[in-house]
């Protein structure tokens, strides 16, 4: 009786915990609102070990891994690499009714150290043009496990999020909101599997992160096109129904509808959904998304690749640039491969040298970027004493539309038609659950207009998970 009081009150402890007020924290978005060169695609704000299939977790943690947040395109994070493991008996105790946690802090910073705006005097353009935190974000995710009502392979799943960040004006609302709330179902021994609810699909679809790796591969990729177009994101999750069919070679089908966010992204959505729990809010239509590909991650002997490319369609009307009161729905075509060149390791195997790259088409008549391109050279563990850090070297390039450019530049000043971007960075795995990666990248062109010269920006990624 005294064993089952005091993980009562451990349980108790936990769920006020949760509740209790969080350091107020932000995440980037994609909105067109500002006219910025260089928006962040929403990033993930959680750290993920890579998947190591020949070095299973430690058998303490399995338990807590099992109940970790299924159906992502990329693996979850291990409670192996937190800070807290399993002190205190905190997910003992929950784990014990099938309730699993993961609390996350993520902070990124970014300022341009040559301040090349020509005497410009007016307020901030651009992310960099001053210290600015990008992203700061800090979330409670819980799941529970529905085998425990004899419902195998279920789950429930939600997230609260308290997101901020200092420039508003390009990087989206300071916001408490739902981050999830949906359903998940694996059938047929994992062959099939489905989410039904409110849904972020960041890491649903696309693979944007470098090496697909939550804590490391934040910095460098831009691609804005999909989250543009509407697709949910990480704390502005929609209602929505995604499904997945995977082989056991590796290829798979995976399809998403949801409600699309509106026209002109986390601002627009905010306005019309503080809350986040409106089901269909004005000026939002049906959001489509298909993707095919073929995932196969390394192993002793094997190389890992992963290819992947889709469209998506979405109902909802996009004003088009310049024929004031006409609209019309909107579309994207993506793909992106990844191939391990190297493996330096057998018994860990994700070690090496990889190489990648991601293209995105979205058209120029309701869409002011255009076209993505981004190539990735990047190696996980160059350091055999340090397995889990990421070096990476990243270039993109944004295209503008010719039409957005003509309606959005003020009368007799000049504009620029692309940027391009290279950012190298490395990032560090401190100790469990702690990562730090510094980067430095130059972006030709960070503001369409007015023509400021290049800007070489100092970049600082902070993540932890509890």
């Amino acid at each position: 009786m005294r064993n089952t009081i005091d993980r009562a009150a451990i349980v108790a402890a936990a769920a006020l915990a949760a509740s209790a007020p969080v350091a107020v924290g932000a995440q980037t978005t994609t909105q067109e609102a500002a006219p910025s060169s260089t928006p962040d695609v929403q990033p993930a704000t959680v750290s993920a070990l890579p998947d190591d299939s020949q070095t299973p977790a430690p058998d303490r943690y399995k338990r807590f891994d099992d109940l970790s947040l299924k159906g992502w395109a990329i693996p979850y994070p291990k409670v192996a690499d937190t800070i807290l493991g399993d002190k205190l008996g905190v997910r003992d105790a929950l784990a014990d009714i099938g309730i699993g946690i993961s609390p996350i802090n993520t902070a990124n910073f970014q300022y341009d150290f040559l301040q090349n705006d020509r005497g410009y005097k007016g307020p901030q353009l651009y992310n960099g043009q001053r210290i600015t935190r990008t992203n700061t974000t800090v979330s409670l995710t819980a799941t529970y496990d529905l085998g425990q009502v004899g419902l195998k392979g279920g789950q429930l799943a939600t997230t609260f999020s308290v997101i901020n960040n200092s420039f508003p004006a390009v990087n989206g609302p300071k916001k408490v909101r739902i981050g999830r709330l949906h359903y998940y179902q694996e059938l047929f021994g994992g062959a099939v599997d489905f989410k039904l609810g409110y849904i972020d699909n960041t890491q649903e679809f696309l693979g944007i992160n470098v090496g697909g790796n939550l804590a490391t591969g934040n910095l460098g990729p831009q691609a804005t096109i999909p989250f543009q177009l509407g697709l949910s994101y990480g704390g502005f999750a929609a209602p929505g129904f995604n499904l997945r069919v995977k082989s056991k070679n590796g290829l798979y089908n995976k399809i998403g509808v949801q409600r699309s966010l509106p026209p002109g992204g986390a601002a627009a959505e905010n306005a019309v959904n503080p809350g986040g729990f409106r089901f269909s809010p004005p000026e939002t239509g049906v959001l489509m998304i298909d993707e095919v590909g073929f995932n196969r991650p390394s192993a002793a002997g094997v190389k890992s690749t992963w290819i992947r490319a889709g469209g998506i369609y979405n109902t909802t009307q996009f004003a088009r640039f310049g024929r004031p009161g006409e609209t019309r729905d909107n579309f994207a075509l993506f793909a992106a491969a990844d191939r391990q060149l190297t493996q330096v390791d057998p018994t860990k195997p994700f070690r090496g040298i990889y190489a990648g790259g991601t293209i995105n088409y979205a058209p120029p008549q309701q869409n002011f970027y255009t076209q993505y391109y981004e190539g990735r050279l990047y190696a996980v563990g160059l350091l055999a004493s340090r397995p889990f850090d990421l070096a990476s070297l990243v270039s993109t390039f944004n295209v503008y539309s010719p039409q957005g450019l003509a309606a959005r530049t003020p009368p007799g000043q000049g504009n620029y038609r692309n940027t391009f971007a290279v950012t190298a960075s490395y990032a560090l795995r401190v100790s469990a659950g702690s990562y730090l990666q510094p980067g430095l990248g130059v972006t030709v062109h960070p503001i369409y207009t007015p023509r400021f010269s290049p800007a070489l920006n100092g970049y600082l990624s902070i993540i932890t998970l509890f």
